[in-house]
């Protein structure tokens, strides 16, 4: 979970509903449909509403509960509670309850992934606020993917994070389903990661899938312990473990930055090992059964949601070394023992941009290294907020100055391809002009180009600068150039990711799609290939 100051005005919330129950506002409803609609006010005050089956609590949410304009429609799925009558209890008005009603579909359903600013090939939320991937995993023929969701509006509350869950044939077409985690006694789920249990070390059956997250606890000033989850019918249900919290280092710290468990299974030991963000940097745990966990040693520098995997050098399965990284894209490549991370490589970085807490797939087939991340990226006047990147396959390369850590788009991006332009041997002023005949629009664009010492290059879409380039940026006599451009994201691969730079587009300033500004004229261009792309929804 990205570091964030902890909202205490949801605490304070807590407590005036606490204190003024007498005085809240209710309805009942028998719940015979999937969802319940809410409407939301951008400017209206967060009100806490909570769920009740009888004297029984069921659920808890903030949300700006539009009491005058309504802005947007989020929606909670109740299909748990077909046949039951629930009350709806919040200091809010009646009229504002009222405007809450149930339907099989969610309001806006109609325009869903149509609207004027949704990304058309990049992963974003129905409703409401995304950020940190969470455990990404394959899991018999299906791509599983996780992240922080906070479903009930479009900025986030750290105290009622859920875990969201979307699944998929190809990492590309995704299906959003219910969350997989939400709040518990504990607290609201955080970031972490998933595994598969082939040997059943855990107890709860062989190739169950278990969740390790962190379970953050606003009542208790901020406190953050490890648990776990699991599931036992493919992922679409999951339990919490009854011995929770597994681990609680609090104290040990001195530092309740104790949160977003890495874990996989590391075959020369026969054991779990656990990567976690302490403090000042990386922790290394080690089990035998998945729940016992015994600290081996800590690595200083890197913050946050942890990944870590060891990689094939220049493909060579016989030359291997492993690579960690934080939050962040920066990285260190090095050593492991089981225990303790032995880093040779200085402090590097895979990415510029607006990216943040990448995690890659777990129990991949073909020894595949892939990885999604968070796009930053803000959605003003959607119904939902921030993205997921396009997920970008690792390559770990010797270079002149070591080895270096490499990302570009997976392969399967060319099932997306329609309409295809293709030419060769232009000059950059001639390919403005034959750009103008590729509409603005989701585009996959590759190249082949050369960028002589002493110029520079610049690229424009919609009137707006993406990116300054300089002959150092393109080395070779022949370099290439791929670039992704969706509604609201750019993201730009040169030489096969020895660059990767994500940013955001900015509003069109005119109608004219991808051009090039550079400072003298001449065949530059040896290949240039405009792929129109088809929506993933």
């Amino acid at each position: 979970m990205r570091s964030r100051k902890i909202n205490y005005s949801l605490l304070l919330i807590a407590f005036v509903f606490s204190a003024f129950v007498a005085n809240a506002s209710d309805i009942k409803i028998k719940i015979t449909k999937a969802y319940l609609n809410i409407p939301v006010g951008k400017q209206a005050r967060m009100k806490l509403i909570k769920i009740y089956s009888g004297n029984k609590e069921l659920r808890e949410f903030p949300v700006q509960l539009a009491e005058q304009k309504v802005d947007y429609w989020i929606f909670i799925d109740v299909s748990e509670f077909k046949g039951k009558t629930i009350t709806l209890t919040s200091y809010a008005s009646t009229v504002a309850l009222k405007r809450i009603y149930q339907a099989d579909k969610i309001a806006g359903a109609d325009s869903l992934y149509k609207e004027s600013n949704r990304p058309q090939f990049h992963f974003t939320v129905k409703r409401g606020w995304s950020n940190d991937i969470n455990g990404p995993i394959y899991y018999k023929g299906t791509y599983h993917l996780f992240w922080q969701a906070f479903p009930f509006g479009n900025s986030w509350y750290t105290a009622y994070m859920y875990w969201g869950h979307a699944t998929s044939k190809d990492m590309l077409h995704w299906t959003e389903t219910s969350p997989a985690l939400m709040l518990d006694s504990l607290g609201s789920p955080w970031s972490g990661t998933a595994v598969i249990d082939k040997n059943n070390d855990g107890g709860w059956g062989k190739d169950a899938m278990v969740l390790y997250y962190t379970a953050f606890d606003v009542v208790s000033g901020g406190k953050q312990v490890q648990c776990i989850a699991y599931s036992t019918d493919g992922g679409k249900t999951f339990k919490r473990y009854k011995g929770n919290p597994v681990i609680d280092s609090n104290d040990e710290m001195h530092s309740n930055d104790t949160r977003d468990p890495k874990v996989f299974y590391y075959e020369p030991t026969k054991t779990w090992i656990m990567v976690l963000f302490e403090r000042d940097g990386l922790s290394f745990y080690n089990s035998k059964d998945m729940k016992t966990w015994s600290k081996q040693s800590h690595f200083k520098g890197l913050h946050e949601c942890p990944d870590f995997f060891e990689m094939a050098i220049d493909g060579n399965a016989a030359n291997k070394k492993w690579v960690l990284h934080g939050g962040s894209s920066d990285y260190y490549i090095g050593t492991f023992d089981g225990k303790e991370f032995h880093a040779e490589s200085p402090r590097l970085s895979y990415a510029k941009g607006d990216l943040y807490a990448a995690e890659s797939f777990t129990n991949m087939p073909g020894d595949r290294h892939v990885q999604m991340a968070w796009g930053r990226i803000e959605h003003p006047g959607m119904p939902f907020n921030q993205m997921m990147l396009f997920p970008t396959e690792f390559t770990l390369n010797t270079t002149k100055d070591g080895l270096r850590l490499y990302a570009s788009p997976i392969k399967e991006i060319e099932t997306l391809h329609t309409l295809i332009h293709n030419w060769e041997n232009i000059a950059f002023n001639e390919a403005n002009v034959i750009l103008k005949n590729v509409k603005p629009g989701p585009l996959h664009i590759k190249m082949s180009l050369a960028v002589k010492s002493g110029e520079n290059l610049q690229l424009f879409y919609q009137g707006n600068e993406l990116a300054n380039f300089s002959a150092q940026d393109f080395p070779k006599e022949i370099n290439k150039l791929e670039i992704l451009l969706d509604k609201t994201v750019v993201e730009i691969f040169i030489n096969n990711g020895e660059q990767y730079i994500i940013k955001k587009i900015d509003t069109p300033l005119n109608n004219q799609g991808l051009s090039f500004q550079q400072d003298k004229t001449g065949p530059f261009i040896k290949t240039l290939s405009a792929y129109q792309m088809q929506s993933v929804w």
